[in-house]
């Protein structure tokens, strides 16, 4: 056994130690063995520390706000903070390593000037400190960007890493059906009793977990990226994860999943995807009209359509139910719109939102995030924030676009509309506050760009240059034998 392994070996079994023998409470058992095998496998490699880390924090994120004590007369440890920590040190470190020039990176300068305008306006914050916080927060997850870009050196690490991404999701899925199945979901409104949130704060981050995972899934099906021994078996998980979605009842991750699917459909096959919902469409309303008259005439028993809970959330939407959150997010929108208006040049401070939103409408109204990223970061940094997060946007897609082949290009399509569907879902939710999902997100996009500018690029050139000398090749020969038939006479 080498030196590396041997302390990997001593990391697990301190983890042991320290959980059977030492009176610690469990989540600093958990805490210390992180640290432990973090620091072995810091000694293996870095990328593979990243690797892990890609892994295992959508299992995290449910840990955010706890606190750890190693000690009776040790300070707490906040697990969100260490982790955002670990990750700017980790991003900081392979980026210095691999000397990346950032500005360089295609969207590296969009990324930079979004950080930039974030540290910009703690000064004009009124709590100091929740701004720092606020600004490690996002930098944790906007520095993991230029580190998945350093990560993808070939088509097989980028294949590998999208594993990694999916694998990641089986943890915090096995959570989810747990809650699914015993009940142990959370109340949220009438009808919905047992949301499901899995190994995440929220039921909504799960919700728009999911929808990147099984975007993936699809891209990797389109592209026939899964073997014929592995179909049925990803078939299957992604229909369980379809199911765990629709029970986060997460409406803008359902509209953001189907936006992006129909979108790519169209794209790729617009006569078929039109031909299909000519049938689709027509055919689920005549299932549906079939349904209630049954219900009113014959199945007295069954369930109004209106009362079954997904079609209840959807027509939340449109119904104004006081008793549903559209009513509570327009007259926040309204209210914090008007507020940030007061300030619209330089806003109240980064990470000022929620203090800002007490101090408009108080507590007794309900959550203090304004359910719509764009006027959190209008109210927080004004128009140059609100200006500096559109443009991240617009910047992801256009650089996208310019790399895309064909409407065949599967992956540049997924990622495109992936983008597209956060900044959608970010009109209603509070998208930049998923802490998790944002750095799933970056660390995704920074491996796609890296492939899509670089490695695919260079193949490709690769082999048309192989395609090119074959060609050659092939007339000289012909040449070489025209001449050898023909020969001059002497």
């Amino acid at each position: 056994m080498n030196s590396k392994r041997y302390l990997l070996f001593i990391s697990m079994t301190a983890f042991l130690v320290i959980g059977f023998v030492m009176n610690i409470p469990p989540v600093a058992v958990y805490f210390v063995a992180a640290i432990l095998l973090s620091l072995a496998l810091l000694t293996i490699s870095l990328d593979l520390l990243l690797i892990t880390l890609i892994f295992i924090r959508p299992s995290l994120d449910i840990l955010g706000n706890i606190g750890v004590q190693i000690a009776n007369d040790a300070p707490l440890i906040n697990i969100a903070g260490m982790t955002a920590l670990v990750s700017i040190v980790l991003s900081s470190i392979i980026i210095r390593k691999r000397k990346l020039r950032l500005h360089t990176i295609p969207l590296g300068r969009f990324i930079l000037i979004f950080l930039g305008v974030h540290i910009l306006f703690v000064p004009v914050a009124i709590d100091i400190p929740i701004a720092i916080n606020e600004v490690v927060r996002v930098t944790s997850f906007l520095l993991v960007f230029f580190a998945g870009y350093a990560l993808v050196d070939s088509r097989e690490d980028f294949q590998l890493l999208l594993r990694v991404f999916i694998f990641s999701s089986i943890i915090p899925a096995l959570v989810a059906s747990l809650e699914l199945i015993t009940g142990q979901g959370i109340y949220s409104n009438p009808g919905f009793d047992n949301r499901i949130m899995g190994t995440f704060g929220h039921p909504n981050v799960l919700g728009y977990y999911l929808l990147l995972i099984i975007a993936l899934i699809v891209y990797q099906f389109f592209d026939h990226q899964i073997g014929k021994k592995n179909r049925d078996l990803m078939l299957l998980y992604t229909g369980v994860l379809g199911v765990l979605l629709i029970n986060t009842y997460t409406r803008g991750a359902w509209i953001g999943l189907f936006f992006l699917v129909v979108g790519v459909l169209l794209i790729k096959n617009t006569r078929k995807t039109l031909r299909a919902g000519a049938i689709i469409v027509p055919t689920g309303g005549a299932m549906l009209v079939v349904y209630s008259w049954l219900q009113n005439q014959v199945f007295f028993n069954w369930p109004r359509l209106a009362g079954i809970p997904i079609v209840s959330r959807l027509l939340g939407l449109f119904s104004g139910d006081p008793s549903d959150s559209i009513l509570w997010r327009q007259q926040m929108w309204g209210d914090m719109l008007e507020k940030g208006l007061e300030r619209p040049l330089i806003g109240f401070g980064t990470g000022m939102v929620e203090i800002v939103t007490e101090e408009v409408r108080g507590i007794a109204l309900g959550a203090l995030e304004t359910h719509n990223d764009y006027i959190k970061v209008f109210v927080e940094m004004g128009v140059i924030g609100f200006l500096s997060f559109l443009l991240l946007g617009i910047a992801t897609v256009v650089l996208l676009s310019k790399k895309l082949q064909s409407r065949n290009d599967t992956l540049v399509l997924m990622i495109i509309f992936i983008t597209l569907a956060l900044y959608l879902s970010a009109v209603y939710d509070n998208i930049l506050r998923q802490t998790a999902v944002m750095w799933i997100f970056f660390a995704l996009l920074g491996m796609v760009m890296k492939y899509v500018y670089s490695i695919r690029d260079f193949e490709d050139n690769s082999r048309l240059d192989i395609a090119l000398d074959a060609e050659k090749r092939k007339y000289e020969g012909l040449d070489k034998s025209s001449y050898n038939q023909y020969p001059s006479e002497k």
